[in-house]
């Protein structure tokens, strides 16, 4: 807890409407856009307020129109109460974040409902492709326009890795491969579908959080991304919570290119933040998605997931 909390975090506790006197701000987990605090008001509200980074974009407009959108479908989603360019405040989900270590049972039985609620979410439909604004436009009229949106960067330097052949293989396939992307209509994707970012009380999701990266797209891409980010058993629960069956074989193609794709980009994230270890995970992600496609042999699964330490793991 802070003893002496910012005075924007004040300033937008007392805009929504809230006594900022005794109020208790303690220090969230810090985010890439956000940093966020839990917040106890005098009279026993439970909040998160979070403020902007200096020199992140302010997507809290996106949050406040995803969160309402996400309400009105039934899903449990923390409600902004306020927001500004600056600042958020929005309610506190109630249970647990769905990011044990080791992984339980009960952790692949929260996966299974988290996969349930993720279908309902991805019922939405939404406009446009691409990260959404506080309207709900994306930027993209073609999903193809919004799969090929990877900005010029620069290749990072790895001992031991060929990271310009690499990449450029990935590129060329990503070229190719949006010819064979499912056409449809956009569905609403959270565009951070996290363990961290679900809550859980062992029952049942509590809450879906961090809406901030809201977008329009092509619900296999948050699939591809949770997968990526996850220990391969609780991707197989959220899989299994998620399709009636196992993923149709039509699937598998659009699923393995934007794993493809989010790889490409959290490899340039990671350098950028100097998280050598990370980079090294995500080369290995894409060369053994390259190596599956080459063979023929595709899977739901990708072959390379974190476990639950965060480190590489490779399956059978």
């Amino acid at each position: 807890m802070i003893s002496r909390p910012h005075p924007l975090l004040v300033d937008a506790l007392t805009a929504a409407g809230f006594d900022a006197a005794g109020a208790r701000f303690t220090p969230l987990k810090a985010g890439t856009d956000s940093l966020p605090f839990a917040v106890t008001t005098h009279d026993g509200d439970e909040l998160v307020v979070k403020v902007r980074r200096a020199g992140s974009r302010s997507r809290y407009p996106t949050a406040a129109w995803a969160s309402a959108r996400i309400r009105e479908a039934g899903i449990p989603a923390a409600e902004i109460l306020w927001h500004s360019r600056e600042a958020c405040v929005e309610t506190r989900c109630p249970g647990r974040p769905l990011e044990a270590e080791p992984l339980t049972p009960r952790d692949l039985d929260a996966a299974a409902l988290a996969g349930e609620v993720l279908r309902r979410l991805h019922s939405i439909q939404v406009g446009s492709f691409g990260q959404l604004d506080g309207y709900g436009i994306g930027q993209h009229t073609t999903i193809q326009g919004w799969f090929l949106s990877l900005a010029p960067r620069t290749t990072p330097s790895i001992d031991g890795l060929d990271l310009p052949a690499l990449l450029h293989r990935t590129r060329f396939i990503l070229d190719v491969g949006s010819s064979r992307l499912p056409e449809g209509p956009p569905r609403l994707l959270h565009g951070d579908w996290v363990g961290r970012h679900l809550f859980t009380d062992d029952r049942q999701i509590t809450g879906v959080v961090d809406l901030e990266s809201a977008r329009g797209g092509d619900p296999l891409a948050e699939l591809a991304g949770w997968s990526l980010r996850e220990p391969a058993p609780i991707t197989e629960a959220l899989f299994g919570g998620y399709f009636d069956g196992p993923i149709p074989a039509d699937r598998l193609l659009p699923l393995v290119l934007f794993r493809l794709r989010i790889a490409y980009s959290l490899l340039h994230f990671h350098a950028v933040c100097e998280e050598t270890d990370m980079v090294r995970l995500r080369a290995a992600q894409l060369q053994a998605d390259l190596d599956d496609l080459d063979h023929g042999h595709l899977s739901a699964v990708p072959r390379i997931t974190p476990d639950a330490a965060s480190t590489a793991r490779r399956r059978p």
